[in-house]
């Protein structure tokens, strides 16, 4: 199913968990909404988006990644629309931003995920200024073109191989670095997404470039990654629990680094949830499953806020893209499954936790009926955090209080900071991609109801939500059509039947032979239900349409 270009996901999925549990879940989810405006005024009344920040990037991730739908720039009121072109203006004009001379990882990343959602979402391509700055002339797009080059060129070369360091960047050029690594990977993620949507000359230059150091980033984490055992990795299974650190070597898994690089061997194309690699740094993070802190720190515990930002896009990605996770292995819903050991947390229960107290008064059970999990976790540890004026400050202490601010407001709004993760490597964006589980680069979608053909379960008849009651394969839009015989199949004695019939008018006939629903028996309706065969038979019907 086509996904918005924000990968804004947890207005769709917490609106799914409503069903039987109305009540709580909708108390979460204002609670949560509550929590995120909150969150944005306190970035109004503090110049987070008008006055210079070491998180200007983020911030503006956070006012186009609201959680109102239509989402983006255009979905801004003018006042903060305003303040969404102050924000990019300073990533254009600023000195420690788009301006600089160099390269420089950590901002770098942030003009590219900040400006590649801006002008995806419609935001125009030279800005109004904030006090202090000129963009008069200065145009977001160029500062994009120009960032991603250098970051391009800064890369650090050679075939990834255990104890290298190919793949991967340093703060200002070449290096070692996984955490200004993660940056530069988020940034030219989005930029690849910014890129693969206007479909000019220059940008499916870039892409295929864009594409190659992903790919040398996510083989660099999968050959680097440091396995783990004892205490509470008890439960890694056959491939076992693996991690990374600040650096390629020299330093142990951490929470936040093991998180980035989940989500870093994630841009990989072709690269999904089933991935041997992917699945040694999953099973890492399950039995170290931990949201009151990043308990596995290495000496970096103000990394808090950021290893939930970096975990939660890695889910984030799995769950938009949809594959199916194969037998034996764990995704994002596994998180906070396993008994709780020293270093290892389990889910909350919503039916007896409290509101947290920042949200307003609400006894045990107040949330009863919200589907617990990673998400729940993350926001209701969030929302207890929040403080008066609208804060999330960080109880671990703070590098930078603005740039731990947004992280809390990315991960309550289920951020993806417009990255482009390919997991079946057909070229389109997982987030744009109508079977992001499936290759299907020309996007064919006979119905027209958002779900490719290549996965459709109801290939002709409209039905984006794929219900399949019975879990035949058929979607109930369909079920029942085409099988004439009623011998619970559809094979070529039901399409040779169906042929005999062209002309007849449905009813009297049985709705079988109706598959494309004009009341009519037509060759039309043979060529609807040869896709839906369930046997090898189908191809060709006993009597051909002509």
């Amino acid at each position: 199913m086509k996904k918005t270009t924000l990968g804004i996901l947890y207005v769709a999925v917490l609106s799914a968990f409503a069903t039987g549990a109305q009540a709580g879940h909708a108390e979460f989810k204002a609670d949560v909404n509550a929590a995120i405006d909150a969150g944005l005024a306190y970035s109004r009344a503090n110049n987070h988006f008008t006055v210079y920040t070491e998180a200007n990037g983020l911030s503006l991730l956070t006012l186009l990644e609201k959680e109102s739908l239509p989402a983006g720039y255009n979905g801004l009121d003018a006042a903060d629309k305003t303040l969404a072109q102050n924000a990019a203006c300073i990533l254009i004009d600023g000195g420690g931003f788009g301006d600089r001379g160099g390269f420089y990882s950590y901002y770098d990343g942030q003009v590219l995920m900040g400006l590649s959602v801006y002008l995806d979402t419609g935001g125009p391509d030279t800005p109004a200024a904030p006090a202090g700055y000129s963009c008069v002339g200065r145009s977001a797009r160029q500062t994009i073109d120009k960032v991603v080059d250098r970051a391009l060129a800064a890369q650090t070369g050679g075939v990834p191989a255990a104890g290298n360091c190919a793949g991967f960047w340093g703060y200002t050029s070449t290096g070692c670095d996984s955490s200004t690594t993660q940056f530069t990977l988020a940034g030219l993620a989005a930029a690849k997404g910014f890129y693969s949507k206007m479909g000019e000359s220059v940008d499916k230059a870039r892409i295929p470039l864009i594409t190659d150091a992903l790919n040398r980033t996510s083989d660099g984490y999968a050959v680097n990654a440091k396995a783990q055992s004892g205490g509470q990795f008890d439960t890694c299974g056959a491939g076992g629990c693996a991690g990374h650190g600040y650096q390629v070597s020299g330093y142990g898994p951490s929470h936040q680094q093991t998180a980035s690089g989940t989500w870093g061997q994630l841009t990989g194309a072709g690269k999904n949830v089933n991935d041997p690699a992917i699945q040694r740094y999953l099973h890492w993070l399950q039995n170290s499953y931990y949201y009151d802190t990043n308990y596995v720190n290495q000496g970096w515990s103000p990394a808090y806020f950021y290893y939930l930002w970096s975990s939660s896009k890695a889910y984030n990605i799995i769950e938009a893209a949809g594959a199916p996770t194969a037998a034996g292995n764990v995704d994002p819903g596994d998180m906070g499954t396993l008994p709780v050991v020293v270093g290892r947390q389990a889910n909350r229960n919503s039916g007896l936790d409290t509101r947290p107290a920042p949200r307003g008064p609400g006894a045990a059970g107040y949330y009863a009926g919200t589907p617990v999990g990673w998400y729940y976790d993350y926001a209701y540890r969030l929302m207890t955090l929040q403080n008066a004026a609208g804060q999330f400050p960080n109880p671990n202490g703070s590098w930078d209080a603005e740039v731990d601010h947004a992280y809390a407001i990315l991960v309550l709004q289920r951020s993806l900071g417009g990255a482009c993760a390919d997991g079946d490597n057909d070229g389109v964006c997982d987030d744009e991609d109508n079977c992001p589980a499936d290759a299907n680069s020309n996007q064919a979608d006979a119905d027209g109801d958002g779900v490719g053909d290549v996965c459709d379960n109801c290939k002709n008849t409209a039905n984006p939500g794929q219900e399949d009651q019975n879990q035949n394969g058929i979607g109930d839009a369909c079920e029942g059509k085409c099988d004439v015989d009623k011998d619970g199949d559809i094979d070529k004695v039901d399409t040779s039947m169906i042929s005999k019939a062209r002309g007849k008018k449905v009813p009297p006939l049985d709705q079988a032979y109706d598959a494309n629903g004009d009341g009519v028996v037509s060759p039309a309706d043979v060529k609807a239900c040869i896709p839906l065969c369930t046997l090898p038979n189908c191809a060709v019907p006993v009597n051909p349409v002509p």
